[in-house]
């Protein structure tokens, strides 16, 4: 049978991919330098480094074939995958090409990349292709388990318990709909299994007492496959997403597993033996990433990252690049309403954005609000779902539950926010902490409680004499 993804030379080339990549384990030397104090796991013997991306580790020519030789063209496993995607699959962009490549490719090592981003297959209208490729992908995965249906929250659990697993679940947004009872435990198993040592209570069998709880793992990689499935926003935080359209005639080849089945699961295995032999190098190296991606961000695309930087080749530029496209499309989310993050991380950037165009170290409280309500009247102005303008109260009310954030007072004794008190907020959100870039002096007196007492207002408006009858608490 025909192998349309490798022609002969790269098939032949193939056996010698090991000898390039394979190291004695004693030894730790395949990346010249990397003997850190420790690795991820906090030991001594497994090291961690963040690396340059300009080449995937001493030595190794990216340029240069399979064999590392010069003679032989650049063409990795990686390459073969996404050759053999692109001949069958219709999806929205080349991106959506490469990201199915490299999360193919990544089940195999997802134990050494410490997290595994969610895959999101969707599509606009059906007949897509979604399911095609699922069906791709649990060739190209070890181990994979696919399902159109979710029983209960308990079944994710023991699957992995059982055998280190890769969930396939199609039609997504009937099995993960909001609407179905129990959802929202099926989704704390899939959300809490994106990182190594996720676990969730499971009661299991027992000779002696008919049934225990037993702690269970819910690490593993999950494709989901359906047309725009309502997903919670934590589910999204960690989860990339392909669009399939629907293909023309002439654009891809027919997915025939009759034909197909044997060569695309041999393609698996090749991704396997070349896993293997870099899987330590995988688990000590960090390459670096574009400036912003920071928290779950990172989370989600270091994974794929690391496969690119030992797939060599410009693989690590097409990461970064889809990197900094991801957060530009979060930016601009923001920007036009579109992201569904709570109101307090709303008001946390929109102070940073306030003080950067300020370049002030102490703004009073009177011109935070005037500014917010004017800059950004859909959220804190009284045309916002709020109904009512941003008050000193609600300002501070927000800022100290949920950042124990308090006001202060400037040398003129004014009531504002010091620039400084939000610098751990600012990086707790992926923001740039700016406080050290301006020189003016912060006031030595303690911060005050605000002049209206914070607690003496209403807890239902916000606003300070009210008597709890207002139309918010009734």
């Amino acid at each position: 049978m025909s192998r349309r993804y490798l022609s002969a030379e790269t098939e032949a080339a193939m056996s010698a991919v090991t000898d390039r990549y394979s190291v004695d384990p004693r030894q730790g030397d395949m990346l010249d330098g990397l003997d850190g104090p420790e690795g991820l796991d906090g030991s001594r013997e497994t090291p961690v480094e963040t690396v340059e991306t300009s080449r995937p580790a001493d030595g190794l020519d990216t340029s240069d074939g399979l064999d590392g030789s010069p003679e032989t063209p650049s063409r990795t496993v990686l390459d073969a995958v996404r050759d053999h995607l692109a001949a069958y699959l219709s999806p929205a962009s080349d991106d959506d090409l490469d990201v199915l490549a490299l999360w193919a490719v990544h089940t195999h090592l997802a134990s050494e990349t410490y997290t595994t981003p969610r895959l999101l297959i969707t599509s606009p209208m059906a007949g897509s292709g979604k399911t095609t490729v699922l069906e791709h992908l649990e060739r190209l995965a070890p181990h994979a388990t696919p399902m159109s249906s979710v029983s209960s929250s308990a079944m994710i659990p023991r699957l992995i318990a059982a055998t280190p697993t890769v969930l396939l679940i199609d039609e997504a947004e009937k099995a993960l709909s909001p609407n179905k009872p129990g959802i929202e435990d099926v989704l704390g198993v899939l959300n809490s299994g994106y990182k190594i040592g996720g676990s969730r209570p499971v009661l299991v069998p027992s000779k002696e007492d008919g049934w225990r709880a037993e702690s269970l793992p819910t690490f593993a990689p999950v494709a989901m496959a359906g047309n725009a499935p309502d997903l919670p926003e934590d589910t999204m935080q960690r989860t990339i997403t392909v669009t399939m359209f629907p293909a023309t005639e002439g654009d891809v080849e027919e997915t025939d597993w009759e034909l197909l089945d044997m060569d695309v699961r041999d393609l698996g295995q090749r991704i396997a033996a070349w896993a293997d032999s870099i899987r330590d190098d995988v688990r000590r190296t960090r390459p670096e990433v574009p400036r912003g991606c920071v928290g779950r961000i990172k989370e989600r695309w270091l994974p794929l990252k690391r496969v690119a930087y030992f797939a060599g080749g410009d693989w690590p530029e097409r990461v970064d690049r889809m990197i900094r496209d991801d957060l530009d499309q979060m930016a601009r989310d923001r920007e036009e309403g579109l992201s569904t993050m709570p109101i307090h991380v709303h008001l946390i950037r929109d102070l940073h954005d306030l003080f950067t165009e300020q370049g002030s170290d102490f703004l009073p409280t009177s011109d935070i609000i005037r500014h917010l309500i004017a800059k950004h009247p859909e959220r804190w102005s009284a045309s916002s779902t709020f109904g009512r303008d941003l008050t000193a109260q609600r300002l501070g009310r927000m800022l100290v539950k949920n950042f124990t954030i308090r006001s202060g007072k400037d040398v003129d004794d004014t009531r504002g926010y010091h620039r400084a008190t939000f610098a751990r907020a600012w990086r707790a959100v992926g923001l740039e902490d700016t406080s050290r870039r301006f020189d003016g002096t912060l006031s030595s007196e303690p911060s005050k409680p605000s002049e209206q007492s914070e607690a003496s207002a209403c807890p239902g408006c916000l606003e300070p004499h009210c008597d709890g009858d207002c139309e918010v608490t009734r």
